[in-house]
């Protein structure tokens, strides 16, 4: 029965009401109706219909049925997309005929419908042919010659007269959705792959005789009413050029690659008239602006992946000659001016295209006597200080970091497309014309040499340093006076010159720093956009400083972090440059003389507000994490001086992003104190002692942190629960006595993270190994002090609801079952790892009998489903998994046959036992791949087969089974026992065996360096270079695949079998 689209109206209608319950009903309604036939196309109908208007009736009356018509009509194409993205490929949903009315309905509407819809209409086309053109179906070959006859037939291509049937707009957008997809089609694995048939077949039925209309609209002058149009074409046509790889074998359809330089032509003849001299925000000039953005992004993608395709058909001097004047052109306004944030796109792809031609042979010849030129009148007038930047400064002082001061500048190169600012992309340029050979310069250059010298070095010698040279230091910090603008640019374009500083003597650069940079520290009245950008510049040359200069360089950094606002402006930015650029140089292996004093100024910047303390605490995690054993011994200090700024954002932070970063700071001082811990020694008994106060210091420290993060919050912990693990699972390390436990409440503390692990749902994220490590400190814990909740939790007192909250054991429980249910590999092997040592954690409680029932059905329902989730059993992520359930049986035999018994998919509820019985069988068999190997795995195997065997053995069907399990029971058990002798003779052998591997390791090494040094002779050739990159990328797909499921992840480390392991006999 179809549902009646006049109930349907009614109901998608009443989805846009503000009536919650009305929107309830009639959404569930709709999503009950969704296995009625027909309402795929019922929906499409109500999306492209039209309530007629009356003539007579008033105005407002027709504007309400507008209204309506047009929230239903968007209503039922956006459950129209929703339900094609959900259900197309799944062909039960929509059978055969259905599905190709229902999409040959759908690019008749979308040819046809207005724009209310359109994108909508547009994105559930989008799908289908995903599906049924380019996907694996391939149905759908008549769309093609469909999509040809439309445009052909359309209102802006087909003789007005005759009243075109089809909207050129809707046509040209469902050829672009049908082109997008290939440009991801690049396999890696083949080394010159080609390209795709139907991606040939679009560019010569559909793109390629486009041309002429697409020629038509770029003659026409001004601001055309169809820039829209031409802005589907350009994207259409760059989709088709466009590359996902930067390869040698960058792929062009031949068709496009026939006419590439009529297309490029037009091209160029729309970069004629880019405007970036005054301010375009109306919105009918949105898609001229994005027009020229995509113009300047295809001629990015043809000098840069298409070089060796245009040269055959594109005079390649006169192309790049054309290229660099429009490019010139466009970046020589870039004027001191506001203008639009698409106009500064426009700029900012104009440098990246200039960086594009200089990597190339006939690029750099023609852009090499015009560096001057380009310096002068483009790059330095996009560095310079504008009113624009102090604006940022004052009303975003994160946002001017971001755009101007960029962390990932990283080195240069004109292959970018994704710095996106004028500056960046100036900043980019720069680094690129500084590390090219200077070739022969344009103008005078500053220091006379003889003829043809300047051909041997770089631009940057002979150019680039000079020509900064001219702009002298400023004499005082006023703000906006002429030499404090140009030196801010000054300032950025050292910044980018890192490569070519890497190239110099140590002595060029400390001369350059010493004379044009640390004078900024020392201006009267000081100016922070100066201060700002020299931080900024001495942590982007961090890797190349003189050593002599890095105590300099680190106590201006530290002066500059602890500077106060000056003249009514924040100078957050200038602290804020100066801690990432302490973090660089500490990240370059510098070990300062004195320690005490950055973390000195670390302690003062986190206490001066949340601004500050957001750089300050990632600078003191970079301070720990590098400092090792030299910051150690501060991190008492550190932890209780940082512990009352955290304290004040508790429990309901203002700041979220401070306690995220406090927490990480924190946890990274607890993984440094405990690596610290100092040996033994009866000599000197001090280091251990002062050890063991800190430890005092660290355990009240964190206990009050988390009791007001946990306990005083009604609300569920931070999000940080990674680092919040570490710090609990440092708490109770260092507890180890009833009172301590009462007093510092860390029975509750850990009720509270249990509760928080048990709904974890982080697995990709791989922050797990943490919880893993905190786990392990409970149960160890639990073993020294008893948990009273451990195994089961209080029932709350009335008025609360009588239901006993999660237990502690629960919450693990719960933790560990989702790591092997739905866990990466790693995480699946460590959640099973532990699972065995939970199993055996309830000993010491009177509820323990209980608590292990309740994990050995979690633990083996989980494992097997899992496991049948596997490829086979014999892969290596299954080894954990069997073993679960193995530790389950050994204990509990018939509570795991139970469970076994209702986890298959078969009718047979013996079967799923069997199956897991077999594999255990193999597992342990000798020849087994991965096998049982550690002594314990051997034991937990030894004792499950004899189980097993003894169950078996008296049952006539299970007689094979019964028989392998016998077979490899003998097996393990000799394995066993030499496992036994082995370990106890391992130490003796060990120093002899390190002595022969060295020697044979420098003998190998010398023999590979000299293997490498002849290798390097001949030089790799293109095809061989290709060959080698799909070999390469074959062999990490194989490792993907063996990855997912555990062929790397084992982690060697014994499995808990409690007092189990008594029970084996002494071989």
């Amino acid at each position: 029965m179809a549902v009646p689209r006049a109930q349907l109206e009614a109901w998608l209608i009443d989805t846009a009401s503000p009536d919650d319950a009305l929107r309830s009903s009639a959404t569930a309604a709709i999503a009950s109706a969704e296995a009625v036939t027909g309402f795929a196309e019922c929906l499409l109908a109500i999306s492209a219909g039209k309530i007629p208007c009356i003539v007579s009736a008033p105005l407002f009356l027709n504007r309400f049925r507008a209204d309506q018509n047009g929230t239903q009509a968007i209503a039922a194409a956006t459950y129209f997309k929703n339900f094609l993205r959900a259900h197309w490929a799944q062909k039960e949903k929509i059978r055969g005929a259905e599905r190709k009315n229902l999409r040959e309905q759908l690019l008749e509407v979308l040819l046809r419908v207005d724009s209310i819809v359109l994108n909508l209409l547009t994105e559930a086309f989008r799908i289908v042919a995903s599906h049924d053109f380019s996907g694996q179906e391939k149905s759908w070959q008549e769309l093609v010659p469909a999509l040809h006859n439309a445009v052909k037939n359309s209102d802006l291509v087909a003789d007005v007269s005759t009243a075109p049937p089809y909207k050129t707009l809707n046509a040209l957008l469902a050829i672009q959705a049908i082109t997008k997809p290939f440009q991801y089609f690049l396999d890696p694995t083949v080394a010159r792959e080609p390209v795709p048939p139907l991606l040939e077949l679009i560019s010569r039925d559909l793109l390629v005789p486009l041309h002429g209309f697409f020629h038509h609209l770029v003659e026409q002058k001004g601001f055309a009413p169809h820039d829209n149009v031409l802005l589907v074409i350009a994207k259409t046509f760059h989709l088709a050029v466009r590359s996902l790889s930067l390869q040698i074998g960058s792929h062009m359809p031949a068709s496009v690659l026939s006419c590439l330089k009529i297309w490029i032509g037009d091209v160029l003849a729309l970069l004629d008239i880019v405007n970036v001299d005054q301010t375009m925000d109306l919105s009918e000039q949105s898609s001229r602006l994005k027009v020229w953005k995509r113009c300047l992004q295809i001629c990015c993608t043809l000098v840069a992946r298409h070089r060796k395709h245009t040269e055959q058909y594109v005079d390649t001097t006169q192309q790049e000659r054309y290229l660099y004047a429009h490019s010139k052109t466009i970046v020589n306004k870039c004027l001191i001016q506001d203008i639009h944030v698409a106009q500064e796109r426009i700029i900012s792809l104009a440098f990246d295209l200039l960086a594009n031609i200089l990597e190339t042979g006939p690029g750099w010849r023609l852009l090499s006597p015009q560096f001057s030129s380009l310096l002068e009148k483009s790059i330095v007038s996009a560095l310079v200080l504008r009113q624009k930047d102090v604006a940022d400064w004052n009303d975003d002082e994160d946002e001017y970091l971001r755009k101007n001061l960029p962390s990932d500048l990283d080195e240069s190169c004109g292959w970018r497309d994704d710095l996106l600012t004028p500056r960046r992309s100036a900043l980019n340029l720069l680094g690129v014309i500084a590390t090219s050979k200077a070739g022969i310069l344009a103008g005078p250059t500053p220091n006379k040499r003889k003829k043809g010298k300047n051909k041997d070095g770089t631009a940057g010698e002979l150019l680039v340093m000079p020509y900064l040279s001219r702009y002298p230091l400023p004499t005082d910090g006023t703000c906006f006076e002429s030499t404090v603008r140009y030196y801010f640019g000054v300032l950025l374009a050292y910044g980018a010159l890192q490569q070519f500083f890497k190239s110099q003597s140590a002595e060029y650069l400390k001369m350059i720093l010493l004379s044009r940079v640390f004078p900024i520290y020392s201006l009267t009245p000081p100016s922070p956009f100066l201060l700002a950008n020299a931080n900024w510049l001495l942590g982007e040359l961090a890797t190349c400083l003189p050593e002599d200069l890095k105590q300099p360089v680190f106590d201006s950094l530290i002066s500059a972090m602890l500077a106060e606002n000056v003249g009514g402006v924040s100078w957050r930015p200038v602290r804020a440059s100066a801690a990432a650029a302490l973090a660089a140089l500490l990240e370059e292996d510098y070990k300062p003389v004195k320690w005490f004093p950055l973390l000195q100024a670390i302690v003062s910047s986190v206490k001066s507000g949340a601004d500050d303390a957001r750089h300050a605490l990632q600078l003191l995690t970079t301070t720990v994490e590098t400092g090792e054993e030299d910051a150690a011994v501060h991190v008492p200090y550190l932890v209780v001086s940082i512990k009352d700024e955290l304290l004040r954002h508790l429990p309901a932070p203002p700041d979220l992003q401070v306690v995220e970063l406090g927490f990480s700071s924190m946890a990274a001082l607890a993984h440094c104190w405990d690596s610290a811990e100092p040996g033994v020694s009866k000599k000197d008994e001090e280091p251990i002692k002062n050890w063991r106060e800190g430890c005092i210091t660290l355990r009240n420290t964190f206990a009050q942190l988390l009791q007001r993060a946990w306990i005083c919050s009604p609300e569920t912990p931070p999000s940080c629960l990674n680092d919040a693990s570490v710090i609990l699972g440092c708490l109770v390390k260092h507890t180890s006595d009833s009172s301590d436990m009462t007093r510092l409440k860390i029975e509750r503390l850990v009720q509270v993270w249990a509760d928080s692990i048990a709904d974890w749902n982080a697995w990709d994220e791989e922050e797990d190994l943490a919880v893993f490590d905190a786990m392990e400190e409970i149960i160890a814990f639990n073993a020294r002090c008893p948990l009273q909740q451990f195994c089961v939790a209080e029932t709350p007192l009335p008025p609360a609801p009588p239901v006993p909250p999660r237990s502690i054991l629960e919450g693990m429980a719960a933790f560990v079952s989702s790591g092997m249910e739905s866990a990466y590999a790693a995480a699946t092997w460590r959640a099973c790892r532990l699972s065995h040592t939970l199993l055996h954690s309830t000993s010491v409680s009177f509820e323990g009998e209980a608590a292990v029932k309740l994990l050995v059905c979690r633990f083996t329902e989980a494992a097997f489903g899992r496991l049948t989730e596997l490829s086979s059993f014999n892969v290596p992520l299954a080894k954990p998994l069997i073993l679960v359930i193995s530790s389950c049986y050994v204990g509990l035999p018939d509570i795991v046959e139970k469970v076994l018994s209702v986890a298959g998919k078969t009718k047979d509820v013996t079967e799923p036992f069997l199956q897991w019985a077999e594999a255990m069988a193999t597992l342990a068999d000798i020849d087994a791949d991965p096998g049982l190997v550690l002594e314990t795995e051997l034991k937990l195997g030894v004792m499950c087969l004899l189980k097993l065997v003894d169950r078996l053995a008296n049952n006539g069907t299970t007689e094979k089974i019964a028989g392998k399990c016998l077979e490899s029971l003998l097996d393990a058990a000799v394995r066993l026992k030499e496992a036994q002798q082995t370990n106890k003779a391992e130490g003796e052998e060990d120093g002899n065996e390190d002595d022969d591997t060295n020697d044979n390791s420098e003998e190998y090494s010398e023999e590979v360096s000299d293997e490498e040094d002849e290798e390097e002779e001949r030089e790799e050739t293109e095809d061989e270079f290709l060959e080698r990159y799909a070999e390469t990328a074959r062999e990490l797909e194989e490792e993907a695949i063996e990855d997912a499921e555990g062929g790397t992840e084992e982690d060697g480390q014994d499995i808990e079998l409690g007092a189990c392991h008594q029970k084996i006999i002494s071989w």
